[in-house]
């Protein structure tokens, strides 16, 4: 009875021992994945800044949101996505993380803010992986840098036009933006700069004709103040500043 009871125990010990090694070389294989994600560099041959290993990524996207889903932001790391998606409702969507392997981690999103989800929301049938390499490389050429000073790629909507864009950013804080399609690549300091210059030099057209005594009439000194309030009530918004002084 005593040998039995041993090798029971042996054989338990033995199950166990077995069960410690499996869960220890997963959470190795998942802890190797975390680094490897994080220390991916965007000119590596599997960066997500690639087109082939972004549309692999893309797959489990749509995997998990239909392919014709609607996402609220996209976010393209050269090692892995961030996703944060539409279910219909106005209070809660879903989140998830796609990794360079394909492993999927949903993670809880609550919606709040007194926007519309219709306003928010753009097509995961925009997005294409040949745009994401194109754009990628294109920024970094501007930048006078390569894809490795890349940090990250945001499909959202743009706060000031309403309209679905990427923002192309690099390590030292730099972006660039575009359309969905990767259209319409600007600067956006050098967009608000000039829009600014624009409001300013109209603001001061404006005030010269008033002060012309030729030109001064009710009418010009009502422009003039019309547009100096624009101006200030545009602030710093691109949009609002170029209609100023459109």
């Amino acid at each position: 009875m005593f040998i039995v009871h041993s090798r029971l125990l042996l054989v338990l010990g033995l199950i166990g021992a077995a069960v410690g090694i499996f869960f220890g070389v997963k959470g190795a294989l998942i802890a190797h994945d975390a680094v490897s994600e994080v220390n991916r560099k965007g000119g590596d041959a599997n960066s997500l800044f690639r087109a082939d290993a972004f549309e692999t990524a893309l797959d489990k996207v749509r995997a998990n949101v239909g392919a014709n889903g609607e996402l609220l932001e996209l976010t393209v790391y050269p090692g892995y996505l961030m996703v944060d998606a539409s279910t219909g409702s106005e209070t809660e969507g879903q989140a998830f993380k796609v990794q360079e392997s394909g492993r999927v981690t949903k993670i809880p999103l609550t919606l709040t803010g007194p926007g519309r989800l219709a306003d928010n929301t753009f097509p995961l049938a925009k997005l294409h992986g040949s745009t994401i390499e194109q754009l990628a490389g294109d920024v970094a050429a501007k930048e006078h840098a390569t894809l490795d000073d890349v940090s990250h790629i945001i499909a959202t909507i743009q706060p000031d036009s309403g309209d679905p864009g990427l923002n192309v950013y690099l390590k030292n804080s730099r972006y660039r933006r575009a359309a969905l399609d990767g259209s319409g690549l600007s600067n956006p300091d050098e967009e608000a700069r000039k829009a600014i210059d624009n409001a300013a030099a109209a603001v001061d057209n404006a005030a010269a004709s008033v002060d012309s005594p030729t030109k001064a009439t009710s009418g010009s000194a009502k422009s003039a103040d019309d547009l100096a309030a624009c101006v200030q009530a545009a602030g710093s918004d691109v949009v609002k500043l170029q209609a100023c002084s459109g």
